[in-house]
């Protein structure tokens, strides 16, 4: 699903923090997914508006590809790969 789609719902559950971790796991598949599609400054931003902990699986990573300006894991096949490597 194109990210113009997307950004409307993802906005709408920034406004409730019970839905941020949804929303990750959202964000987060967007990225690895074969169709996903993410605007990378965007997306950035609300991941700097998540309540998430500290401890979230993949945080790191994601906030790093998407500062990269990767839109996808399948448009960037070796940017996770580095995003692992850099934040380990």
């Amino acid at each position: 699903m194109r990210w113009t789609v997307k950004e409307l719902t993802y906005r709408t559950a920034m406004r409730l923090p019970a839905l941020h971790s949804a929303l990750f796991r959202g964000l987060l598949a967007s990225f690895h997914d074969v169709y996903g599609d993410l605007e990378p400054t965007a997306a950035l931003t609300f991941l700097g508006q998540l309540h998430l902990p500290t401890n979230t699986q993949h945080l790191a990573e994601l906030r790093h590809v998407l500062a990269a300006g990767h839109k996808s894991h399948y448009r960037s096949p070796g940017a996770w790969d580095d995003a692992l490597r850099s934040c380990s």
